[in-house]
């Protein structure tokens, strides 16, 4: 066999020695390929000897044996009871785990063993005699006596084999802040088993919660190395998805992600870029937030919604005390945007594809104008919900609408491009005019007309 992995890596690299020898005088074949032809001559002279496994037998004809037998273990050959041992289809079975409680001493094998025990991982708490099951693997465990470490290693840890399995390994994992992986190799349970799964969904809950009770007592860095744990060896793809978004519903509500930016930044990186939630504001995965809780989604939002505002008043906007005002105002009423959208000119379009400025997360429209960009805020009041618009060139108020007037002209917060006066200009009726000391009446004109309040 080792002449054959020699003679297959030399066919893999002759691509290579074929580029580098293109100068050179052409290669002699017969010489080059003699190392193979004496590894294909002697894999002829042995061919004769070479010893095959025999044949897995069939589970279920197995078990048709074992049952016309009386389910009687001594019956079987090595071969048949390893089949029963080794198939989820009938290891965990009633009849066979009482006739391994009456005859035990063929379980000592570890083969035999490995076969039950991952039988048990792979469908744990979930067949129909779970404690029969569990006592008597833990009697096997009692009574083995060989040297085998991974049989060691499930004595030491009888409690693998009860109810409370996902959440003492869970504990093992928050606790010493390890990776679920990492835990589950040294208890040899497989990713994808029912343990495995309810491990790693139990971690994510407990990890979470455990974030929320102790971050009080602990600084921002400290928040924010726990943060990168839990996303990075806790939270994955195997992750159950009820667990999922429990844990990042609760992070998203943690205090950290209120007091720290870099907090902030490493989770909505985290989430921007995860397959399983993204951008709640995308249409494509706008639905991945159904699971979400409903405060935490408009908490992220509302995040989402601050840091476009700075965006667009520091990055679209000339950077005078009049923008800054506008911007602080805006700022104040974060928490109560429902839904935004930028929405920029074919000039600021430019400058945003020119700079490659604008931030990963920002998802924006255009206005059919040369200058003139827009912020668009969806807010809730009085009897339903309004939009407010405000632009990017002085000389432009504030525009207010009722949201269904804004929607009935055919278009929506991630419509792609919008008419400047059709669609964000077409009614006067209400308006901040940015003359003065306007901060004060645009605040009581939207708490008294709208119900719209910081």
């Amino acid at each position: 066999m080792n002449f054959t992995l020699n003679a297959l890596q030399r066919l893999s690299a002759e691509n290579e020695l074929i580029r580098q020898r293109a100068a050179h005088p052409p290669v002699d074949g017969q010489r080059a390929c003699h190392g193979l032809n004496g590894a294909i001559q002697k894999l002829r002279e042995k061919w004769t000897t070479v010893k095959f496994d025999r044949p897995k037998a069939n589970a279920l004809s197995v078990w048709a044996e074992f049952a016309a037998v009386g389910y009687n273990t001594n019956e079987l050959d090595g071969l048949r009871f390893r089949t029963l041992c080794s198939s989820e289809e009938t290891a965990l079975r009633p009849e066979f785990v009482e006739a391994l409680s009456r005859s035990p001493e063929r379980l000592m094998r570890s083969r035999c063993l490995y076969g039950m025990v991952n039988s048990y991982f792979s469908n744990w708490r979930l067949m129909n005699n779970p404690d029969a099951v569990e006592r008597l693997l833990i009697s096997i465990f009692a009574r083995y006596d060989g040297k085998n470490s991974v049989v060691r290693k499930w004595e030491e840890r009888k409690a693998l084999f009860s109810d409370q399995a996902a959440t003492l390994l869970a504990e093992e994992i928050w606790s010493g802040r390890k990776a679920v992986d990492e835990v589950l190799k040294i208890y040899y349970v497989g990713p994808l088993t029912k343990l495995g799964l309810s491990t790693r969904a139990a971690a994510a809950i407990s990890a979470s919660e455990h974030l929320r009770q102790q971050e009080q007592s602990w600084n921002v860095e400290w928040a924010l190395s726990y943060l990168r744990w839990i996303t990075e060896s806790v939270l994955s793809d195997l992750t159950l998805p009820d667990a999922f978004s429990y844990a990042v519903s609760s992070l998203i509500l943690c205090d950290s992600a209120k007091r720290s930016d870099a907090f902030q930044r490493a989770l909505r990186s985290f989430i921007q870029n995860d397959k399983r939630l993204g951008d709640p504001r995308v249409r494509e995965t706008s639905l991945n937030w159904r699971t979400i809780t409903s405060e935490a989604a408009q908490r992220y939002l509302s995040c989402l919604a601050r840091d476009s505002i700075i965006f667009f008043f520091n990055s679209l906007l000339p950077n005078t005390s009049e923008n800054r005002r506008r911007k602080d105002f805006w700022l104040k009423y974060q928490d109560r945007i429902k839904d935004f959208q930028v929405a920029v000119s074919e000039d600021d379009a430019l400058k945003l594809r020119a700079s490659r400025q604008s931030p990963e997360l920002l998802s924006y429209s255009h206005v059919d104008h040369p200058t003139t960009s827009a912020f668009l805020m969806k807010f809730e009041g009085y009897g339903g919900h309004y939009l407010v618009v405000e632009f990017s060139e002085t000389g432009n108020a504030a525009y207010i609408f009722d949201f269904a007037a804004f929607e009935s002209k055919r278009v929506s917060l991630r419509t792609h491009r919008f008419d400047l006066r059709r669609h964000l200009k077409f009614d006067k009726t209400h308006r901040i005019i940015h003359n003065g000391g306007w901060e004060a009446p645009a605040r009581s004109m939207l708490a008294a007309n709208f119900g719209i309040k910081p």
